[in-house]
């Protein structure tokens, strides 16, 4: 009868210390995987929507310059270099700030878009720069501007929306 008692005893006597924290740091180390994977998917998230904004400016710069074309304009598609290109969307991104004069990097929203007034450029606030390796200065921002084709290329100076400074974003 004693090792019927003692069976009882061992299986109601529960986890150790040392098994609960195995189990512990086991759960840790998941949670930690986990973590780091989520934070990588929201920067791949975040790298393509810009580039999907991006090639919608293309989009409505290409049928802007159709448009003019077409009508027997081209050379006024000029006007477009300096010109804020979010107003040739049909509706801007949700993340655009407008059109501000020369603002503080420090002071706007991360994962958000502006056009400087200053400079004519359209900007973008990484929110995450974990994979961003280029320009050194991103969290001020990636700098686009719309410029035109080189003529010796074209016939007609084409429009398209440009990276001031290269930049690499890389995720694997």
């Amino acid at each position: 009868m004693g090792s019927l008692q003692g069976r009882a005893q061992a299986l109601t006597r529960g986890f150790t210390l040392v098994e609960l924290a195995v189990i512990v740091c086991v759960v840790a180390v998941l949670f930690g995987i986990a973590l780091d994977r989520l934070m990588r998917y929201q920067e791949l998230g975040e790298r393509a929507a810009l580039e999907q904004n991006l090639a919608a400016i293309n989009t409505a710069l290409t049928m802007r310059f159709a448009t003019l074309v077409i009508a027997g304009r081209a050379g006024e598609i000029e006007k477009e270099v300096g010109a804020n290109p979010v107003h040739l969307l049909a509706r801007p991104p949700e993340n655009y700030l407008g059109a501000l004069y020369a603002p503080k990097p420090e002071s706007l929203e991360r994962r958000s878009w502006y056009f400087d007034r200053a400079s004519g450029d359209l900007v973008y606030m990484p929110g995450r720069r974990r994979y961003l390796t280029e320009p050194p200065d991103a969290e001020n921002g990636l700098r686009f501007r719309v410029e035109l084709s080189e003529p010796a290329q074209v016939e007609l100076r084409q429009p398209s929306i440009r990276a001031q400074k290269p930049y690499r974003w890389v995720i694997d």
